[in-house]
């Protein structure tokens, strides 16, 4: 039997990519929207929509092409902000625009991919991200907060099944099986986390019902 689909916001990316990768591994059936389908090779399981994901159309068409075939199971979404140097908002209204979609299409469960400024400060209260950011991350580091504000409200209002993962610096050159998570914290002892093993875990969380509603801290060790 077909497992039912997922649906893929940010599959050109980097991290994108590599979900994308996981995802088709497992026999997930996978419908990606894209800006740009040069971008993404063509592979068994993959469905492509070319559009932004700020426009409603591009999104329902995404979440389920047509009225005989049903929407997606989950949504995972890789989207990132285009330019760090200026203020924007085009990641959070992707965002915002992906959730109001959801929310017509009747899917619930959402994981989602920000950063550990969007994790809270165990000391002085609110975010990371309101304390002490390098000022070329100011900009990047608000729209995780306004994404992580916007899932919440979701959650409490239409009972929105999300997860938000919260990575540090991201690192290309550590393999899978390394990493270590942790529910609304950072686990310690490294400053970086393989985009591999975040790709591993934004599927495996899918279906973990206990991550649903948390915000998950996620590093990678460095092999020795």
């Amino acid at each position: 039997m077909t497992a039912p689909p997922i649906a893929l916001f940010g599959a050109s990316g980097r991290t994108g990519r590599l979900v994308l990768a996981e995802a088709l591994r497992r026999g997930w059936p996978v419908r990606a929207l894209v800006r740009d389908a040069a971008r993404l090779p063509a592979a068994p399981g993959l469905a492509i929509t070319v559009g932004d994901a700020r426009d409603s159309g591009a999104i329902d068409a995404t979440l389920r092409p047509s009225i005989d075939q049903p929407p997606v199971r989950a949504v995972l979404c890789t989207l990132g902000m285009h330019d760090f140097s200026v203020p924007a908002t085009d990641f959070s209204d992707s965002v915002r625009a992906i959730v109001a979609g959801m929310r017509r299409a009747g899917v619930k469960r959402l994981v989602a991919v920000a950063s550990g400024v969007a994790l809270p400060d165990e000391q002085r209260g609110g975010y990371r991200g309101e304390h002490g950011v390098p000022d070329a991350y100011r900009h990047i580091a608000a729209e995780h907060m306004r994404n992580h504000r916007t899932l919440a409200q979701a959650g409490a209002e239409w009972g929105l099944k999300w997860t938000l993962m919260c990575p540090l610096n991201l690192a290309g050159d550590i393999p899978a099986g390394h990493a270590r998570r942790a529910f609304e914290t950072l686990p310690e002892g490294s400053p970086e986390t393989g985009m591999p093993d975040l790709a591993l875990a934004i599927c495996d969380l899918v279906d973990d019902a206990a991550a649903i509603g948390h915000r998950v801290g996620i590093v990678s060790d460095r092999p020795r």
